[in-house]
């Protein structure tokens, strides 16, 4: 298999110019305009932070898109911009190396499905959140695949690229933190076992999760997702209810 990892490049200074195109849309400053002084220095600061955020969601969605459709050896950072309508050059001034640019793929599909969930659901915390969490992981993947496969793509490439491992696990961690703070949530409110191991149970609950979706992405002709979410959740409220 071939690496994914560039050389190490040399670390830049902090005086390094930080010029980049940017859509014509990203030029709109934001809504605090109406409460903050119209000054030229904080209009500049919010017109330089909208481009920012807007060529790294666009830079990001571009290389999801390309390693969703020819895995990680298929992309090039020089791509990634085209694709994204900027420069060849401003994904590694934007994220450094090819590397880095995959975690952050992998940290904005798992990190942004976290922070939709929690923006949008209405549920207790505890058993309920917890079964809505696996559901929803299950939804996301059927709305989104182009994300869940460049996700499993980029665990996958972790298991033999040392340069990717440490910061994959980091990602896996932090699910596994969501689920676990859920399921004691879920223990102090009396709804879930108490003999249950948050932390075991939490890693049990996500690896079942990754590998029902990974199945799926392999052969979606045969597996039938909706069948398989409504399953586990059921499966999974018999195992964890008081």
């Amino acid at each position: 298999m071939t690496r994914t990892g560039d050389k190490p490049s040399t670390p830049r200074r902090a005086t390094r110019q930080r010029t980049r195109p940017a859509p014509a849309s990203a030029a709109t400053s934001s809504g605090k305009d109406a409460v903050e002084p119209a000054t030229e220095h904080n209009a500049a600061g919010r017109t330089h932070a909208v481009r920012r955020d807007e060529a790294e969601r666009r830079l990001l969605a571009a290389a999801v898109s390309i390693v969703a459709d020819r895995g990680i050896e298929g992309m090039t950072l020089a791509e990634v911009g085209e694709v994204a309508g900027y420069s060849r050059g401003l994904p590694g001034h934007y994220f450094g190396r090819k590397s880095d640019l995959v975690v952050a793929v992998a940290s904005h599909i798992a990190d942004g499905f976290a922070n939709r969930l929690a923006q949008t659901s209405t549920r207790q915390p505890g058993l309920d959140s917890v079964l809505y969490g696996v559901a929803a992981y299950f939804n996301g993947a059927l709305r989104g695949p182009a994300n869940t496969r460049a996700l499993l793509i980029a665990l996958a490439e972790a298991l033999t690229e040392p340069v990717l491992s440490d910061a994959m696990s980091g990602v896996t961690q932090r699910s596994v933190g969501r689920l676990r703070s859920m399921i004691r949530q879920g223990i102090e409110r009396g709804e879930i076992r108490r003999d249950v191991n948050p932390q075991a149970q939490a890693v049990m609950i996500l690896g079942t999760l990754r590998a029902s979706v990974a199945q799926w992405t392999t052969d979606p002709e045969r597996i039938d997702l909706n069948v398989l979410r409504d399953h586990y959740v059921a499966a999974l409220q018999r195992s964890l209810a008081a």
